[in-house]
């Protein structure tokens, strides 16, 4: 069960689901925004393969929200171009409406670099966790024009809009038929887990997808993080490398990198969820 968190931020109605935990209670609430093209639905994917039930079972409480937008968070008819930085500022402040507590921001994919500007540009969490997310872009899925923006962030923040209507002509597009399931980096374990990430796919924000793919495009806020970061990384991930993955957070106050066995991309899909659990729980333990 959860309770409806829901505020207006600017005209934009905005709502989240606030999980509380179960037994002695941990001093964080977990802040959970979904990757690109799904639902905060990733989050509690399957009885068997819920972040959500597992942190609460250990003392957490948990909050998952749809990306400004997105699945239960629709923009007003006539809303401007949605740049990630507004987005990312439409959060903190309903984060700041709903005053949980102590906050560890937990970003899945593009998810995680919309916790980075958040956390960059407001201080709102204790520490952020960024799972299958890095600063390191996606360069194979860029063209050569994309790949100019590389390192620019100024005139990358300049042209995104023009930008994102070229690449996918409109600012959320749906994804037609999700994870195929043809590999282990964009599928889940078993045919049923990958039934339910199609289940829950959602509206692609296109702005934040298209940001966290080009590197550079938000290391300002990369070099601004000065608290703990938790990475977590499946051994078939996307993006680059496990070994270079913490080196762009150089003034983080202490980095701490998992790899998943034999995990893709959707990690909470994979039986090496409770290793993942595991980790972030020891981890945010040594917060406290």
């Amino acid at each position: 069960m959860f309770e409806q968190l829901s505020t207006t931020i600017k005209g934009v109605n905005l709502s989240a689901k606030f999980y509380a935990a179960l037994g002695d209670k941990k001093p964080f609430t977990l802040f959970c925004l979904p990757g690109g093209g799904s639902s905060a639905e990733f989050f509690d994917l399957h009885p068997d393969y819920s972040f959500v039930k597992r942190m609460n079972s250990v003392g957490y409480n948990v909050i998952t929200m749809d990306h400004p937008g997105t699945a239960s968070n629709q923009l007003p008819l006539n809303q401007p171009f949605l740049k990630p930085r507004i987005s990312a500022e439409y959060i903190s402040l309903a984060l700041n409406e709903w005053n949980i507590g102590k906050l560890i921001g937990v970003g899945h994919s593009m998810g995680g670099m919309i916790v980075t500007l958040i956390q960059a540009r407001y201080k709102t969490f204790e520490a952020i966790a960024l799972l299958g997310s890095n600063a390191g872009g996606l360069d194979w899925g860029l063209n050569d024009h994309e790949k100019t923006y590389i390192n620019k962030p100024e005139r990358f923040s300049k042209d995104i809009k023009k930008l994102v209507y070229t690449k996918f002509g409109c600012e959320f597009t749906k994804i037609p038929s999700g994870p195929s399931g043809n590999s282990i980096t964009f599928g889940g374990q078993t045919e049923t887990l990958t039934a339910r990430l199609r289940e829950i796919s959602c509206e692609l924000y296109a702005a934040g997808g298209l940001m966290s793919m080009i590197k550079g495009s938000f290391s300002n806020e990369v070099k601004a993080i000065d608290t703990s970061i938790f990475f977590a990384c499946g051994d078939h991930d996307i993006g680059i490398p496990s070994e270079e993955i913490e080196k762009y957070y150089t003034n983080a106050s202490n980095t701490k990198l998992i790899i998943l066995k034999d995990t893709g991309h959707n990690h909470f899909a994979f039986d090496s969820i409770g290793f993942l659990c595991e980790s972030f729980d020891y981890w945010a333990s040594s917060l406290a």
